[in-house]
């Protein structure tokens, strides 16, 4: 019978909960919830995406600790000094809580507002990438591969870019300067990210060989577009309105009222 009753009384939960009127969800003793008090809980998009297990749940949670509440007045713990003062404590944060959310729910920020910012701080929103500055040679007759790299060691690579590359950096000794992965072929930058400083290495592409190898590396910063760091942004700027409402209240109070401090 007893695991009959834990049953049930889910069920009749669920049953209010789904009706959502005015009427008690939940009763211990003299102790009532009601719908209402229940929504109030929760913002009207959490409510909204409240499943009943959730609701149910929170309601076991009001009924243990309405239980346990009625057990401390019984005991007269609810007389003490210090339980008093923290009653008072918190029922002043949730009344203070209150109080700031209906003013920070009255922010308002424009995309003005966002790009102001951006252009004031345009120097703290900033990425970097790495690039390499690159020494190669281009092959397309594979037989000639061994050769080029037997005359890297025999002379140097310059040397052998001059005499093997088919393109017109070799006639420079293949000196293309710095390059980005935006620019570089996808197999070439895998390649050099796996290469030691001013070793060499042979990578296969779609149009040849390329014999590449690097002797500097460089990081580069640009600043982002507005776009990349709106949304972050809005958390910043946001953030920044709050405490500025927040102490402007202060400040405001403290005119208003007679303080005094002894400690």
């Amino acid at each position: 019978m007893k695991n009959f009753w834990v049953f049930l009384i889910p069920i009749l939960i669920l049953s209010c909960i789904q009706q959502e009127d005015e009427g008690v969800i939940a009763q211990v003793n003299d102790d009532k919830l009601t719908i209402e008090e229940l929504k109030a809980n929760f913002s009207d998009d959490e409510w909204k995406n409240l499943t009943n297990e959730e609701k149910h749940e929170f309601v076991q949670d009001w009924i243990r600790l309405t239980l346990l509440s009625q057990e401390a007045d019984k005991l007269g713990l609810s007389n003490l000094p210090q339980i008093k003062s923290k009653i008072e404590t918190a029922e002043k944060s949730v009344k203070s809580n209150t109080l700031l959310a209906q003013k920070l729910s009255e922010i308002k920020i424009s995309e003005d507002d966002l790009f102001n910012y951006y252009k004031l701080h345009k120097s703290k929103f900033r990425k970097s990438h790495k690039e390499y500055k690159v020494q190669r040679m281009f092959i397309t007759d594979e037989s000639k591969l061994g050769e080029a790299r037997d005359e890297i060691k025999n002379s140097s690579f310059a040397e052998a870019a001059k005499k093997y590359s088919e393109e017109h950096a070799g006639k420079n000794g293949g000196y293309i300067g710095f390059i980005s992965q935006k620019t570089a072929d996808k197999n070439i930058w895998n390649a050099l990210r796996s290469l030691q400083k001013h070793r060499y290495k042979t990578v296969e592409t779609s149009q040849g060989y390329y014999i590449l190898r690097f002797y500097d590396t460089r990081t580069v910063y640009e600043e982002k577009t507005f776009l990349e760091v709106s949304d972050s942004i809005r958390k910043v700027v946001l953030e920044n309105r709050k405490d500025e409402i927040f102490n402007n209240l202060i400040e405001e109070l403290k005119k208003k009222s007679e303080i005094s401090i002894s400690i």
